[in-house]
């Protein structure tokens, strides 16, 4: 079955099939983008349009799963065919970044970029 994906009301991400659940988004992502990235290397860019309420999405890193992207004039929807064992949530622009890889190496891995601020 997979996972479908759309905006689910005001700040929110709604998920349905394999996966029944709402991802609230926090203010940032909110303001500057997310990412959701998939247990099979899919990593997804998302925008929430100016009411909040509904989303665009941009795949940036093909990975196993059939990704489909409709289209609607209120907002995306997803479709993602794959049996995931995780996704995750990111917000803010540079938060996601996918290691450059040779062809034969075999890396599962993503870098989460945080950056640290420690007050004096």
């Amino acid at each position: 079955m997979g996972v479908h994906i759309e905006g689910g009301g005001k700040s929110s991400l709604l998920l349905t099939g394999d996966i029944e659940t709402r991802l609230e988004v926090p203010a940032r992502g909110i303001a500057e983008g997310f990412s959701l990235a998939f247990s099979d290397r899919t990593l997804l860019r998302g925008t929430f349009l100016d009411d909040a309420s509904s989303c665009r999405f941009a795949l940036a890193v093909e990975g196993a799963a059939q990704v489909r992207i409709t289209r609607h004039e209120d907002g995306d929807r997803v479709d993602l065919n794959w049996n995931f064992e995780w996704i995750t949530l990111a917000c803010g622009q540079e938060t996601l970044q996918p290691e450059a890889v040779d062809a034969e190496e075999e890396v599962l891995q993503l870098t989460l970029d945080i950056v640290v601020e420690e007050r004096v």
